[in-house]
């Protein structure tokens, strides 16, 4: 870097001990600060250079921003690493400001590449499941289970949100132990879900038994003449269903109750005889 005189501002040989132009004598001191204003005035007029080329912190100007969408790129998070970076690069004096907008379509270029890159990256990656999805391997598994084709997509959507939103680098080997693992949670589920049907399936037919066999002894007693016709010619095996506030609901409800009635009026009791039932 060269130096300058102190009182005259002429400019000064590496070796110089005294001005060629005035006379003074030289301070090697005054050298080194005058180097600190120097740098200091050029990160600052770098620093200018860099929001003419790309715009304010919050709001990036229309060319930055329209370069960074035809490149196909982040406005937000790439303008953002864009402008650090070069911030960076000024304070630590590797760029000066006639190389700032050279340096940021430096970097547009390179986070283009590193995109194409990444892009084709995934895309590979993605080829890969659906090659995966349908080796015999995988796919005898499906159909020897009869795992819903549904389930499988969702799978395949879980795979690919890791691969392409989450990044996660996932090898051949992860990705078919984490298919298998996501099929055998299935099969478990499945079996679950089998037993809890056969299970309602038993209680509904042993219901279904019991009510079949009450209903037999029901007509049993009609036709032996127990719970029958009394000498009157009074029904009794007559029920009324109640709510719990008494009201008559007309079938049996699991939070009320039953009571006996004889039809023609005659007193009623629990054992569902009126009071002038004849053995």
């Amino acid at each position: 870097m060269a130096n300058f005189c102190t009182n005259c501002g002429t400019k000064l040989g590496k070796n110089d001990n005294f001005c060629t132009n005035c006379g003074t004598k030289i301070d090697k001191s005054d050298i080194k600060q005058n180097r600190l204003v120097i740098g200091s005035m050029e990160k600052k007029k770098a620093k200018e250079e860099l929001k003419r080329v790309v715009g304010g912190r919050l709001l990036y100007n229309k060319t930055f921003t329209g370069t960074l969408i035809h490149n196909g790129l982040d406005i937000s998070s790439t303008g953002k690493a864009i402008r650090l970076q070069v911030e960076k690069e000024i304070e630590s004096g590797q760029i000066k400001s006639a190389g700032v907008e050279f340096r940021v379509n430096q970097l547009i270029s390179e986070f283009k590449i590193k995109m194409e890159k990444e892009k084709e990256a995934e895309k590979k990656k993605l080829e890969m499941i659906d090659e995966i999805f349908e080796s015999q391997e995988i796919k005898s598994q499906i159909m020897k289970n009869k795992i819903d084709q549904k389930y499988v997509d969702s799978v395949k959507a879980i795979l690919k949100d890791k691969v392409i939103d989450n990044k996660e680098d996932m090898g051949e080997d992860e990705i078919k132990y984490f298919i298998k693992t996501e099929l055998k949670k299935e099969m478990r589920a499945q079996e679950k879900r089998k037993r809890e049907e056969q299970e309602r399936a038993r209680k509904l037919e042993e219901q279904a038994k019991i009510r079949k066999e009450q209903e037999m002894i029901r007509r049993e007693m009609i036709e032996n003449g127990q719970g029958g016709y009394c000498g009157f010619g009074c029904r009794h095996f007559h029920e009324e269903f109640l709510d719990e506030h008494g009201g008559v609901v007309g079938d049996f409800d699991s939070g009320g109750m039953f009571e006996y009635y004889c039809d023609l009026g005659h007193s009623a009791y629990s054992g569902k005889f009126c009071e002038y039932y004849e053995k």
